[in-house]
């Protein structure tokens, strides 16, 4: 019930940053007024059926539902850490530090083929923690560069998607 109120509260943040009126973001969407009201309040969950146009609004909310989705597997950093300088320099810092990180735990998993099965499930787990970090920081950096640039996402992907079937990634 939680999460429901949290997109709820991302879409109406969305909405109030960009000076939407509630009438004005349901024809976008497109969802009725009411909807959307109960919707902001949390009275009622966001119909799955509109994920793909509201994250398409804007990146922050597309990491919200994924979080929701996903049931954490995709999470929201930005709850996690709420002051996180989303200027690219520092999230390059942050993000090189981390891939770092991962890098040397990686490092320590390979090692450990030699020492006990429990030693090596906790560099395991190490290693899935210190991948997550990336992943997450990561999706915030994809955001903030979409955002900066004006980057399309939609075609983004389908580029992305392109360049891997064709082995260019």
């Amino acid at each position: 019930m939680v999460k429901k109120i949290a997109i709820g509260k991302a879409i109406q943040a969305f909405r109030r940053e960009k000076n939407l009126t509630q009438e004005e973001l349901a024809n976008r969407i497109p969802i009725d007024r009411s909807v959307l009201a109960r919707i902001e309040s949390g009275e009622r969950p966001l119909p799955s059926g509109y994920d793909t146009v509201v994250s398409g609004l804007s990146w922050k909310l597309a990491l919200e539902i994924a979080d929701e989705r996903t049931g954490g597997y995709i999470s929201n950093i930005l709850e996690d850490v709420p002051n996180l300088d989303l200027h690219p320099a520092a999230l390059k810092d942050v993000l090189l530090k981390q891939l770092a990180e991962a890098g040397k735990a990686l490092e320590r998993l390979s090692m450990a083929k030699h020492i006990s099965p429990e030693k090596r499930r906790e560099s395991a787990e190490t290693v899935w923690h210190e991948m997550r970090v990336v992943i997450e920081t990561a999706n915030v950096m994809q955001g903030v560069l979409e955002e900066e640039f004006c980057l399309d996402r939609k075609r983004m992907i389908q580029k992305h998607e392109f360049e891997i079937k064709k082995c260019d990634r």
